[in-house]
């Protein structure tokens, strides 16, 4: 039986059996089948409606190229997108196994490894000029072969140009300073968020958050940018430094992506092996970009 014909399911065509993984405020992820390709597969569909024909083209435009974004080895592969016939936005991505935002802390080596390879992805998609927007822990997956992916590049690539009918909403935790006072963010505020989610990793709550799990108000959200962010207990003093000047205030003074994946592969991490990439297992880059040496691909030995 069709997933979608159960009562409070939408319909998506090609899939099946739909059951939730997880709702939030603006969309909803279900776990689903495939029919014709028979997988497994995840399927995010939009709260919120496009209900003009000029809007729901224009999104399936726009996620569409962000489809691009996904052949990179450390970026969600995104199957499919479409509207739903009650006007749902939805994308049709491959299943992972869990978010980081499950599985802080992590040691200092596995989050450097983690860093460059989602600093690769950021500095690959902001060559092409595509902003993610919301880098956190919850947004970078892990995958049947443990590799870190970062995710909603889908929807983050809709956000530069969609209209009030979809809305974009920051995480706090992660959300440069610059992002509070003006709606446009720049490649820096990608940077700084990928810091504080390293940061996080490690230290197992955002930076200069006082509880994991509790949000400051907004006055004092803005209150906290003005104090240093402290060193991470049992990290190199190097790596705090590094995060911190990712998290500058001025965005000027943030390294880009690109400089970012490079100073986290110069810690010279070992990582654990669960973050080692077994021959045979890893995914291959995607086809379609050709190499570029100036912004390689994370691969690990």
């Amino acid at each position: 039986m069709d997933g979608g014909r159960h009562p409070g399911l939408p319909v998506v065509p090609g899939l099946q059996n739909l059951t939730v993984l997880a709702r939030g405020g603006h969309a909803t992820v279900y776990r689903a089948t495939q029919a014709k390709a028979y997988r497994e597969v995840a399927v995010k569909v939009e709260n919120g409606t496009l209900d003009n024909e000029h809007d729901q083209r224009r999104f399936v435009r726009e996620a569409r190229a962000a489809g691009q974004m996904s052949s990179h080895p450390n970026v969600v592969d995104l199957y499919d997108v479409g509207v739903t016939d009650d006007g749902h936005p939805y994308l049709i991505m491959e299943l992972c196994v869990g978010s980081y935002e499950k599985r802080m802390p992590v040691v200092a080596a596995d989050a450097c490894l983690i860093g460059a390879k989602i600093a690769d992805a950021l500095a690959r998609a902001h060559a092409a000029g595509v902003l993610h927007r919301d880098v956190k822990p919850g947004n970078i997956l892990i995958t049947q072969f443990n590799e870190p992916v970062l995710a909603d590049f889908g929807l983050a690539v809709i956000t530069q140009n969609r209209e009030a009918s979809i809305t974009l909403e920051l995480t706090p935790a992660y959300a440069a300073p610059e992002l509070f006072s003006s709606p446009r963010p720049l490649p820096a505020s990608d940077v700084y968020a990928l810091c504080a989610t390293l940061y996080a990793l490690i230290g197992g709550k955002p930076p200069r958050w006082r509880e994991k799990n509790t949000m400051p108000s907004l006055a004092t959200i803005m209150d906290l940018f003005a104090e240093r962010i402290p060193d991470l207990p049992g990290a190199p003093a190097e790596l705090s430094a590094l995060l911190r000047r990712g998290m500058s205030n001025d965005p000027a003074l943030r390294p880009s992506a690109a400089l970012l994946r490079d100073e986290l592969l110069r810690r010279d991490p070992e990582p654990t092996l669960f973050m080692r990439q077994v021959p045979g297992q890893a995914r291959p880059a995607g086809t379609g970009h050709g190499e570029d040496p100036t912004q390689p691909t994370i691969r690990v030995p």
